[in-house]
C-alpha cells in the first residue's frame, strides 16, 4: 500500500494544494496526507511573508469528499498545540513526525482519536526511544513503526532495518522515503513493507523548489512509479507468474 505524502509542498497556497488533491482522487492511490508543524515553524515563515497553513474548511471539505470517495486522508503531526486546533476532524489515520516520538501529550492525544497511527523512526530514533513511544501508547493495537531513515546516501538507507524493527517490536513496520534516488525503492519489494509513504509535489511549472523538494515525486510520476513498484515485487515474488514482465513498463505483457 503506497500513502501519498503532500507533506507542505502547498505552501499554504490553495491552488497548489487543490492540485494534489485533484490527482488523488482521480489516481490509483488510496490514501494521502498532509503535515501540520508547530506554532514557531509558522511564525517564522509568516515574518518571512509565507503562511503555511491551509484553511481549517479545506481539510474538512477534503474529509468529507474521501468519505464519499472511499478513500482516506491522514494527518502527520509534530506539536500538540496545533493538533488541537484539528482534533475536531475526523481524520482516517496518523503520522506521529520522528521529532516528537517521545511527546508524551502527543501520543497521548492521538490514541484518543482510536485511528491507526504510523510512528516515523528517523532522526536517531534509537529501539530505546522506540521503546518509550510503544509504552506511552500503552498497547495501543492500531499502530506501525515506519522506517525513516533521513538521507540521500543510499549506503546508509539500511533497508534491513525494516526486518530489524519488526522482529523486535512485534509490529508492522512500512517505509517512509527521504531519499532522492527513487530507483532504490524498486529494491523495498524485497523487505516487504507493510505501507509506503511517499512525498508528492504539484507542478513542474516556474521551477519551484518545494520544501520536500527532492525526495518528491511529481504528481505526473506518481502512477508509473507505481507500477513500476508492483512489477518489481511481483517478480520477488514466489507467485507463479503468468506472462512477461517488463519492471520499467507500464503494463504485464500477455
Amino acid at each position: 500500500m503506497f500513502i501519498l505524502e503532500a507533506g507542505i509542498n502547498h505552501f499554504g497556497d490553495l491552488k497548489e494544494a487543490k492540485k494534489i488533491d485533484k490527482f488523488f482522487f482521480k489516481s490509483s492511490f488510496n490514501s494521502l496526507t498532509f503535515m501540520i508543524h508547530n506554532e514557531i515553524f509558522y511564525t517564522s515563515y509568516k515574518k518571512k511573508g509565507i503562511n503555511f497553513e491551509l484553511p481549517h474548511d479545506y481539510y474538512k471539505n477534503l474529509i468529507t469528499k474521501c468519505n464519499r470517495k472511499n478513500k482516506k486522508i491522514g494527518l502527520s503531526v509534530c506539536d500538540p498545540i496545533t493538533f488541537d486546533k484539528y482534533k475536531n476532524l475526523n481524520f482516517d489515520f496518523y503520522k506521529l513526525l520522528s521529532i516528537s516520538i517521545n511527546n508524551k501529550k502527543l501520543i497521548e492525544m492521538l490514541i484518543s482519536k482510536k485511528k491507526p497511527v504510523y510512528v516515523s523512526t528517523g532522526f536517531k530514533s534509537t529501539n530505546s526511544k522506540i521503546k518509550k513511544c510503544l509504552k506511552y501508547l500503552k498497547k495501543y493495537k492500531k499502530v506501525s513503526l515506519l522506517h525513516t531513515p533521513m538521507t540521500y546516501n543510499i549506503s546508509e538507507l539500511n533497508f534491513k532495518r525494516i526486518y530489524d524493527l519488526r522482529k523486535k517490536f512485534k509490529l508492522s513496520v512500512g517505509y517512509s522515503n527521504h531519499n532522492n534516488n527513487f530507483n532504490t525503492l524498486y529494491f523495498l519489494s524485497t523487505y516487504n513493507p507493510s505501507v509506503i509513504f511517499c512525498y508528492c509535489k504539484p507542478t513542474r511549472k516556474n521551477n519551484r523548489v518545494y520544501p520536500d523538494d527532492q525526495h518528491a515525486l511529481f504528481i505526473d510520476e506518481l502512477e508509473k512509479f507505481k507500477r513500476n513498484y508492483i512489477n518489481y515485487k511481483t517478480l520477488h515474488s514466489n507467485k507463479k507468474i503468468k506472462g512477461r514482465i517488463n519492471i520499467f513498463s507500464n503494463e504485464i505483457k500477455k
